[in-house]
């Protein structure tokens, strides 16, 4: 028998932003939460760290509010097919290694943290975690890996994407001195394939470097030249060679719709990157995260578990995902020629497609609305 000390309403595994804003919202309604954690926070999180504008809102949580560091940004830098481009756009940078840990701590859920989730069994309807820890609700909130994906849910269709990227510290003077616009403006590698990009963020003392590939195969090289052209342009301090030599990956899933079929199963959720929500294009995955943990937790609330997923389908932010992923498969079918060669992109299509990235890398909402929504669908079906 689980004592019960140990016996809870939820059971959040994982405490990243998709886990404790659901274990926020619950708790906020008097429930009883325990949120088990693998590492000890506050840990360091492999992420770029970039959050768009409806982060805030999502999170209930105003800017000025938040005590960690906050890097505004109302440009960006891409660079595309060896031409640059300086785009206004807006959003904002956080380390995620503050965010995280204050998010968790906000949440006011029971934490236990260095705990590996290593079995789930379903008992006398609630979920019995490791033996030792039960509840009626169980929410999978520990990433790609997560062990109640895992153990519980069908493998997600296709192959997830790959990043590598590095965060650390160096001399602010020294960072002011290369970087190529204001503090906080990053600057946008984009794949002449469209295959990836890579990004170069300055942060006060800090920079983040990375690269993200469709393709994990590409990763690694795709970095290295990445590497290779942010310090021979003079974008990075000298002191930054040494510590590029070692970087972290990781994986993850873009946003499908098929990932919604099914989040919910017997009383256990998926959300954030345990579900696959990252945006289709630019791959940013705290915005859905917040979103899915929210959802989640309403859905409970709500004594509707099974409207998790049409909550989620219907919400703007996946709604937008949902149009932005059927567009890429449109424009990717128009890219090809009757030979099936790729087409060379024109000087007027590179620069539309530096300022669209802009945009989606801003988290701005796609305009157009339903109109746009049924066009894509129409070409869609067309193109296929």
């Amino acid at each position: 028998m689980v004592p019960s000390a140990n016996r809870f309403d939820a059971i959040i595994v994982g405490g990243g932003p998709a886990g404790s804003s659901c274990a926020r919202v619950l708790v906020r309604a008097g429930l009883r939460v325990a949120v088990l954690e693998r590492e000890r926070f506050p840990r360091v999180k492999p992420c770029g760290g970039w959050i768009s504008a409806p982060v805030w809102e999502v999170l209930e949580l105003a800017r000025r509010d938040y005590p960690g560091g906050v890097w505004p940004w109302r440009r960006c830098h891409v660079r595309y097919r060896g031409r640059s481009y300086r785009i206004s756009a807006r959003g904002d940078f956080i380390r995620r290694v503050e965010l995280d840990a204050f998010l968790l701590r906000r949440s006011g859920a029971s934490v236990i943290e260095a705990h590996h989730v290593a079995s789930l069994e379903r008992r006398d309807g609630a979920w019995v975690v490791d033996g030792t820890y039960a509840a009626p609700w169980l929410v999978g909130a520990a990433g790609t890996h997560c062990p109640v994906a895992r153990t519980l849910f069908p493998e997600k269709p296709g192959r997830p994407v790959a990043a590598q990227e590095r965060e650390f510290e160096s001399d602010a003077a020294e960072i002011a001195a290369t970087r190529i616009g204001a503090d906080g403006e990053p600057e946008l590698l984009l794949h002449d394939d469209l295959g990836g990009y890579s990004w170069n963020v300055p942060k006060g003392a800090w920079l983040n470097v990375g690269t993200g590939t469709a393709s994990a195969r590409r990763v690694r090289s795709a970095f290295a030249a990445a590497r290779s052209f942010f310090l021979d342009s003079g974008h990075l301090p000298e002191s930054a060679r040494e510590a590029l030599e070692e970087v972290q990956g990781h994986a993850y899933h873009l946003f499908d719709p098929a990932h919604l079929e099914m989040p919910h199963l017997e009383g256990a959720f998926l959300v954030g990157d345990a579900l696959g929500l990252a945006h289709p294009l630019t791959a940013e995955g705290i915005l859905p995260a917040v979103v899915s943990g929210r959802s989640c937790a309403e859905a409970i609330l709500d004594g509707a578990p099974l409207s998790y997923g049409s909550r989620l389908a219907s919400h703007p932010t996946l709604r937008d995902y949902a149009v932005t992923r059927e567009l890429l498969r449109v424009l990717a079918g128009l890219r090809r020629s009757d030979g099936g060669t790729a087409r060379v992109p024109g000087q007027l299509t590179c620069a539309a497609t530096a300022r669209t990235f802009a945009w989606m890398f801003s988290g701005r909402r796609i305009p157009g609305g339903p109109v746009l929504r049924a066009a894509v669908r129409l070409r869609g079906g067309q193109s296929s």
